[in-house]
């Protein structure tokens, strides 16, 4: 069977079908780019252009083509070259001048995506593909339909003309698959198309769907059927006055009566489309001279088929596109063949093997089964995605019947769950009061020790260190004077020891050196009056440490002093390490010695002095690790967030 190339919404195979994409969604609604005056006039030119191509005058449909895309190069009109461009593309196909006519569907495509127009995209995809499979470059063709009706699957709620173009889109995918003798999915395709034109209520593309139903049916050796559907298609072209429908028809007709040897029947019927068939219209004729060429070789007429095929082959070489082109040149090997020449007949031959072979090799055919399963894959997605939003309208009108009941239980849930989140809050909120009210005691608490430190302090500096100070004076003097023994001295050595350890206490009580040296300096130097040649107590400040405020360093030193006189008090220590150092912005305190160690399981129960200290560092947000081992001394971790107590006076935002 040959196939027409013109109209490719319908396609077919073997026989003279529409084989072509009937290049898609034509802007025949010009009233959609008519925005402004100056694409009215684009419009309107190309409008003009399209009835002087209905009326079979091609020269005068160019010139108003050419003269709306002058117009719209000079207004720089997008959509006017949009308008300009889709339309006279479809108009150089049905010329078969089809590298000109793939030049404007690319810009048509171009010009589409860069105004997000969607669809006008998808109709620029089918027009590109029509070019691909004219010229037999059948994986690109597949390629850029499957992006149209991928494209089309995406409007959510498609128009009219919406569902139109997506029925081209799928009747020139029967074409493709039937192109590469897929007969099954061509069928399937072309089905889906005539469904969506009956449904539309749309008598001609009805017709142009069945063309490619009778093609695969006769392909598939169903001829009774592809006559009746041949004769409905003739019925609709003749009634609507559509002469390309009416010879199509006719064409088609009689291949499927060759193919059932009524030659006589065949004959007739391709005479009457010759009959027709206008020198306006190019590509027609040449499929009526060739099936008749083989409806003479078929009935032995060999001299008579050559004549008709030498016919057909001088019109094919510039009015049919590649794919048509194989089963001509089968048809000249097979008449030159019985004629004798067979040089002719080896080349006709040659070049339908080579044809042949390039459009339904392996590659091409598993390139567009892959393309098939991505736009099936995406076709089920969207159909789930319906299918949820139909489960989802019957669930909201479920709603809608009991929302009265729905309402109250939800009213009861919320009371509920309201009680219960209040009670929730209340208990957080009382629970941070508490441990709020918790910390200020603790730091009243610590704030009176050290008042209280600090008045002892300064009774003991100003009081007892004063009057001991005087008295050893006094002694000194009398010693002078009175050149008295060694009794004097001694008494005096013991007050000189007493002033130096009540200092000691003083210092202890209240380290002025925090507030004046830092506490590096007043860790480093209680650990150097707390030394005897019996122990010793090595402090290390690694690094810079950060500015705290007054009243955590305090707190940071007398949790060391606690930590240093638990050593001295309980380990039988020899030596010992205070060691500070400060990393990414916390803190790091170890205090380690050499002494007996203990159990750490009795700070638990019987630690008074634990829990102070515990107390202390939970004050600064810290964390307290204390690690001993009988025999083998102690170790004391504390680990300090210093971002909680850094100085605000010392403190600087950048914006």
């Amino acid at each position: 069977m040959k196939r027409s190339i013109f109209n490719q919404d319908i396609t077919s195979i073997p026989m003279y079908t529409l084989s072509l994409f009937l290049f898609i969604a034509l802007p025949s609604e010009t009233s959609s780019f008519i925005g402004k005056q100056d694409t009215t006039r684009i419009a309107h030119l190309v409008e003009i252009a399209q009835q002087k191509h209905k009326e079979r005058l091609p020269d005068s449909a160019e010139y108003y083509f050419k003269q709306a895309g002058n117009l719209a190069n000079q207004l720089n009109s997008e959509s006017g070259k949009l308008l300009f461009a889709g339309n006279y593309s479809v108009f150089l196909y049905d010329q078969v001048r089809f590298d000109e006519a793939m030049e404007y569907a690319q810009l048509a495509l171009t010009i589409s995506l860069r105004l997000n127009n969607r669809p006008k995209a998808a109709a620029a995809y089918n027009n590109i593909a029509l070019q691909h499979q004219a010229k037999g470059q059948l994986k690109e063709a597949a390629n850029n339909l499957i992006s149209a009706l991928e494209i089309s699957n995406e409007i959510k709620d498609p128009t009219h003309r919406d569902l139109s173009d997506r029925r081209k889109y799928l009747n020139n995918l029967s074409s493709l698959f039937l192109d590469l003798h897929d007969l099954d999915k061509g069928l399937q395709y072309a089905w889906q198309s005539f469904e969506i034109a009956r449904q539309l209520k749309d008598t001609i593309s009805m017709g142009n769907s069945l063309v490619n139903v009778m093609v695969a049916e006769a392909m598939a050796g169903k001829l009774t059927d592809a006559v009746r559907h041949g004769k409905q298609y003739l019925s609709i072209g003749r009634s609507y006055g559509d002469l390309q429908m009416e010879i199509k028809a006719l064409n088609n007709l009689a291949d499927v009566y060759r193919m059932q040897q009524h030659y006589p029947l065949a004959l007739e019927t391709f005479s009457k489309a010759l009959a027709i068939t206008p020198k306006s219209m190019p590509g027609n004729e040449v499929y009526t001279l060739s099936g008749m060429s083989r409806v003479f070789k078929e009935m032995g007429n060999t001299q008579a088929a050559k004549e008709y095929f030498e016919k057909a082959h001088k019109l094919a070489v510039t009015e049919l596109a590649t794919p048509q082109l194989v089963d001509l040149y089968k048809d000249g090997a097979d008449i030159n063949e019985a004629l004798g020449d067979y040089k002719q007949a080896l080349d006709f031959h040659k070049k339908h093997a080579q044809l042949k072979d390039s459009l339904q090799s392996q590659e091409t055919q598993k390139t567009i089964q892959e393309l098939e399963v991505r736009y099936k894959t995406a076709q089920n997605r969207k159909q789930i995605v319906e299918r949820d939003l139909k489960i989802v309208a019957q669930a909201a009108e479920l709603d809608r019947k009991n929302k009265w009941f729905i309402i109250f239980l939800f009213s009861i849930f919320l009371l509920v769950f309201g009680a219960v989140a209040i009670r929730l809050l209340n208990r957080q909120k009382r629970k941070a009061q508490s441990t709020e009210l918790q910390k200020k005691l603790i730091e009243a608490q610590l704030a009176g020790e050290e008042r209280e430190r600090e008045r002892t302090a300064k009774e003991l500096h100003d009081g007892v260190a004063s009057i001991l100070s005087a008295a050893r004076l006094q002694i000194n003097a009398m010693t002078e004077y009175t050149n008295t023994g060694a009794g004097f001295q001694d008494v005096s050595q013991l007050i000189e020891i007493a002033v130096r350890e009540i200092r000691n206490i003083s210092h202890n009580l209240a380290p002025e050196m925090i507030l004046k040296e830092g506490l590096g300096y007043a860790i480093q130097s209680f650990c150097q009056r707390v030394n005897k040649p019996d122990f010793q107590m090595h402090c290390y400040v690694i690094g810079e440490l950060p500015e705290l405020n007054k009243s955590s360093q305090l707190t940071i030193y007398r949790v060391v002093q606690e930590c240093v006189t638990n050593v001295m008090k309980h380990a039988q220590a020899t030596e010992g390490i205070v060691q500070l150092v400060e990393e990414q912005g916390r803190l790091m305190i170890t205090i380690e010695d050499n002494g007996k160690g203990f159990d750490t399981k009795l700070l638990w129960t019987s630690g008074i002095g634990f829990h102070n200290l515990n107390t202390r560092i939970k004050s600064l947000q810290g964390n307290l690790d204390i690690r001993s081992c009988i025999g083998k001394g102690t170790s004391v971790f504390i680990d300090i967030d210093c971002h909680a107590h850094t100085c605000l006076d010392k403190s600087m935002v950048e914006l």
